[in-house]
């Protein structure tokens, strides 16, 4: 399992490699990050709410239970939008084998990596959810929504050996 956190040291991006080929395993990049988030944060968390307050949690399982799913949406985006922002890389990513690159090469800024996650409130909601698929599949890169906005692509990892510090985008 320590194998799948993302290093200090990213390996380069390969942009050959973007392409609407690679969305099955962007999807089960993405379930593997939600169910590592909810297992690990948000279980924590609702574990702790019972431990506290078992009578109440006791006689308000169905609240708790229905909220652990809305608090796990901003824990979810915030442990995501932290990786790709420092590693370019999520659990499920490194599980994949795929990497958050600039459409130019560089690994995603600050500001990158905030559009690209921001925009996957809107890739998350159900009325757009169908037209964010549509916009990957018909992207010759596979770009979602947010990718197009933050002008980031998804790929696989490159040649370990190039200078990857020398790629950061600032």
């Amino acid at each position: 399992m320590l194998d799948l956190i993302p290093s200090r040291q990213p390996p380069p991006p390969d942009l050959d490699t973007a392409s609407p080929d690679l969305l099955p395993r962007r999807a089960l990049a993405t379930l593997f990050d939600v169910a590592f988030c909810y297992f690990t944060f948000d279980a924590v968390l609702f574990a702790s709410v019972i431990g506290l307050f078992p009578d109440w949690s006791v006689a308000n399982t169905g609240t708790l239970f229905v909220n652990s799913f809305l608090i796990l949406v901003p824990i979810y985006l915030t442990f995501v939008f932290v990786l790709e922002w420092r590693f370019a890389r999520t659990p499920g990513k490194v599980w994949q084998g795929l990497m958050v690159a600039t459409s130019d090469g560089h690994l995603p800024n600050l500001k990158q990596s905030a559009v690209r996650n921001i925009a996957r409130y809107v890739d998350f909601l159900p009325a757009f959810f169908v037209l964010g698929w549509v916009v990957a599949r018909r992207s010759p890169t596979g770009q979602r929504i947010g990718d197009h906005l933050a002008r980031t692509v998804v790929v696989e990892p490159g040649d370990p050996t190039r200078d990857v510090e020398a790629g950061r985008n600032s």
